[in-house]
């Protein structure tokens, strides 16, 4: 069984993640203890493709992010290389990405983009250190400094994607989200990737600085 954690590092993804960020404890705020509850009853992991609790379909789905991150000012974003497949799932999951994050008005650049885009897909059952914390749009709006939030570790079965958000200028991960249990399907849609990668990015409902998706406006660089 592989182990994962968070990494700063630019262009390296791999199984050690150590998300450069103190920790601290705070059971107060109402969203975190939500966030603890849907960690630990994994019975209420993302359904994809049925609505009904069925464990040959469902996967479990979360995110970490950084609270010393402005995510407000991030526009444009470049992909770094694709890491751990055997297979051709990283081209459907990069494009999936390149979706997700275009519906969100970042523009693809290779010019001095303000965040790099690192994505894998592991095959193995993974022990992964993730956080409780509120769901990112809370802290977005507030930018609350009592929200805090401790390490907590658990089992990913076997097909984990997982997706990183770098700041480009500090090499700093700032967002993480990643799926768990995808390869549980055998019958999987076409376009099943994309729905994965679609439930990910469910996990980070913010858009790219100066867009504005109510009037179709376009993203400004940074």
């Amino acid at each position: 069984m592989e182990d994962g954690n968070f990494s700063s590092k630019k262009f390296a993804f791999i199984e050690n993640f150590v998300f450069l960020i103190k920790y601290s404890h705070n059971t107060q705020n109402r969203e975190l203890s939500m966030k603890l509850v849907r960690l630990l009853l994994l019975g209420c992991a993302v359904v994809i493709g049925a609505a009904s609790c069925n464990t040959s379909r469902k996967i479990f789905v979360e995110h970490d992010y950084s609270y010393e991150t402005n995510f407000k000012e991030y526009s444009t974003y470049a992909f770094l290389e694709c890491e751990r497949d055997t297979g051709n799932v990283c081209t459907e999951v990069y494009n999936a990405i390149h979706r997700q994050m275009q519906a969100r008005g970042y523009r693809l650049t290779t010019n001095k983009p303000s965040l790099l885009v690192n994505y894998g897909i592991f095959y193995d059952n993974l022990r992964y250190q993730g956080y409780m914390q509120p769901v990112i749009k809370n802290w977005v709006d507030t930018e609350d400094d009592s929200f805090k939030y401790e390490p907590i570790r658990y089992s990913l079965d076997k097909g984990t994607i997982i997706v990183s958000l770098i700041d480009a200028d500090t090499d700093q991960v700032v967002w993480r989200g990643y799926a768990a249990g995808i390869f549980k399907n055998p019958n999987a849609a076409n376009n099943y990737y994309r729905n994965v990668v679609r439930t990910i990015f469910d996990q980070y409902p913010l858009f790219a600085s100066g867009y504005d998706p109510r009037n179709g406006g376009a993203s400004s660089g940074r």
